[in-house]
């Protein structure tokens, strides 16, 4: 476990912090913040877009992202679009190779659903510090593997195996910070 992230969350989160909660949510409004023995990967929010392959990165221009759990779904939620659908789904975009798809890919966030038939979406967890939940909750995919930070801008991927995870990339943990 990295420990660098809580004393930093502790220093990020001000004395009476309030939620914001969307109509029908499962929970308050929260920013995912890496956690990462890299000090480049450490303490970065999650944007939902902006990474070099259009997906979700640590880094870039892409808007920073505000999760929520709708009907036990995670979803982002996008302040820009707030009459018409703002809510996105995120993805492991996995690719087809001639051996089928692979158990791994980039994070992305789409409205509907993606045409990429060997994306994978659902079983997006949130899992309480087991230590001290006031310390937020790690986002997990399906209780296995983890996510990563690759390349400049940072580019956030799931991967099953730490054996398939590409070079030049990073392990990060992915806390759940309260939307004030």
């Amino acid at each position: 476990m990295r420990f660098p992230f809580a004393s930093a969350l502790c220093a990020l989160i001000p004395a009476g912090v309030y939620s914001i909660t969307l109509p029908n949510a499962d929970t308050p409004l929260f920013h995912l913040v890496s956690s990462s023995s890299n000090a480049e990967a450490n303490l970065l929010p999650l944007r939902t877009s902006g990474g070099s392959n259009g997906g979700a990165a640590l880094k870039g221009s892409g808007p920073i992202g505000q999760f929520y759990f709708l009907q036990g779904n995670f979803v982002a939620f996008d302040q820009t679009l707030p009459t018409t659908s703002p809510t996105f789904r995120p993805l492991i975009n996995s690719v087809l190779t001639g051996n089928g798809c692979t158990p791994g890919g980039s994070l992305i966030f789409v409205q509907g659903f993606g045409s990429n038939k060997c994306a994978r979406s659902g079983n997006f967890w949130i899992h309480s510090n087991e230590e001290n939940s006031q310390l937020g909750a790690n986002l997990v995919q399906n209780w296995v593997g983890g996510f990563y930070a690759c390349g400049t801008s940072l580019d956030v991927r799931y991967e099953v195996s730490p054996a398939d995870v590409p070079a030049g990339c990073t392990a990060v943990d992915l806390y759940t910070v309260p939307v004030a």
